[in-house]
C-alpha cells in the first residue's frame, strides 16, 4: 500500500493473527490504528518521532479496547464534529469571498 517501510516508520505494523487492521495517518509522525476481530475492537494511537529530528517531542504508543457500543458512539461523535467543522469552514470561506 505504501511501499517498504523503514524501522520505526509509522506505516510498518504487525497485524495480530486473525485481526483486521486499518491505519489512518494524521501527519508525518502520528497515526491511528484500528484492529478488530469478531470480539474485539482495539484503537491504537501512535507517535513516532526520531530523536535526531526532535529530541523534545515524545514518541508513544497507546491502545484501548472498546466495546461495540462505545466504538459506535465514538464514530458518531467524530462524524458529527467533522460535519460541524466542515460547515463552519464553508461559511468562513463564503464570508471571505464577499
Amino acid at each position: 500500500m505504501y511501499g517498504p517501510a523503514e524501522p520505526g516508520d509509522l506505516r510498518s505494523m504487525a497485524t495480530p493473527k486473525g485481526m483486521r487492521a486499518q491505519q489512518f495517518l494524521v501527519n508525518d509522525t502520528d497515526a491511528v490504528h484500528v484492529y478488530s476481530d469478531d470480539t474485539h475492537i482495539w484503537v491504537q494511537l501512535r507517535r513516532d518521532v526520531p530523536t535526531d529530528l526532535d529530541i523534545g517531542r515524545t514518541s508513544f504508543k497507546f491502545a484501548i479496547c472498546l466495546q461495540p457500543g462505545t466504538a459506535h458512539k465514538l464514530g458518531l461523535e467524530l462524524m458529527n464534529v467533522a460535519d460541524r467543522n466542515r460547515e463552519k469552514s464553508k461559511l468562513k470561506a463564503k464570508a471571505v469571498q464577499k
